[in-house]
């Protein structure tokens, strides 16, 4: 993270190193990425960037803790707005994210993240349960999702629930990555009715009633 140094910066600066680092890790993969292309954009000398970051690492995961900050507060205001309707706070979510991460103004990074980084590095940005202090988010969930319509008997149950639901959405993200690596670009409403219908599945079930089985 960065060191405190970064925090201190006037406004303007700090924004305008944090820019260029968007635009350099969204230019190249992170192996290919340059500590002198960011510097040069956001005009600072080399020095300089190391009292602000260890390293190229050290600046990247600033980048992805951000975004991770900024969807968790995403996530706790569309939980709020839908009265602690988990599937309809999910499915809004979801479409959100599916947006910013596809065609956001930095989707050019987040395609870098998910198709050369490693699966550590790509779940930093899951909005899903994590160790503390990134627990504070379940804890939220767990506190304020209507259960009423839930099947599920205790706080575990919601955990085991919100990890499988979250697990939809980076499943859904990777195959729109998987299928883009190999020359394929999934148009955006694909790629959400796909994540609509398994969240469908796990709302509703996938086994049709008896009664429809014997038309």
């Amino acid at each position: 993270m960065p060191k405190p140094t970064f925090f201190r910066l006037a406004d303007e600066k700090r924004m305008r190193l944090i820019k260029a680092a968007y635009a350099e890790f969204a230019r190249a993969p992170f192996a290919d990425a340059s500590i002198s292309n960011i510097i040069k954009d956001a005009g600072i000398p080399r020095g300089s960037f190391y009292q602000y970051f260890d390293d190229k690492a050290d600046v990247f995961f600033y980048l992805l803790e951000r975004m991770r900050q900024n969807t968790e507060q995403m996530m706790r205001q569309t939980v709020i707005d839908q009265h602690g309707d988990f599937f309809a706070a999910m499915a809004e979510m979801f479409d959100r994210l599916i947006d910013t991460i596809v065609q956001g103004p930095h989707a050019d990074f987040y395609a870098n993240v998910f198709m050369y980084m490693d699966f550590h590095s790509v779940s930093k940005l899951s909005p899903g349960p994590k160790k503390p202090p990134h627990g504070q988010l379940t804890q939220f969930l767990v506190e304020n999702i209507d259960r009423t319509p839930l099947r599920v008997d205790s706080d575990d149950d919601l955990r085991m629930l919100i990890r499988q639901v979250m697990g939809l959405f980076m499943q859904t993200i990777g195959h729109y990555y998987n299928h883009r690596a190999a020359g394929e670009v999934l148009p955006i409403g694909e790629v959400k009715s796909r994540l609509a219908q398994l969240l469908n599945w796990i709302q509703y079930g996938v086994v049709a009633p008896k009664e429809a089985t014997n038309v």
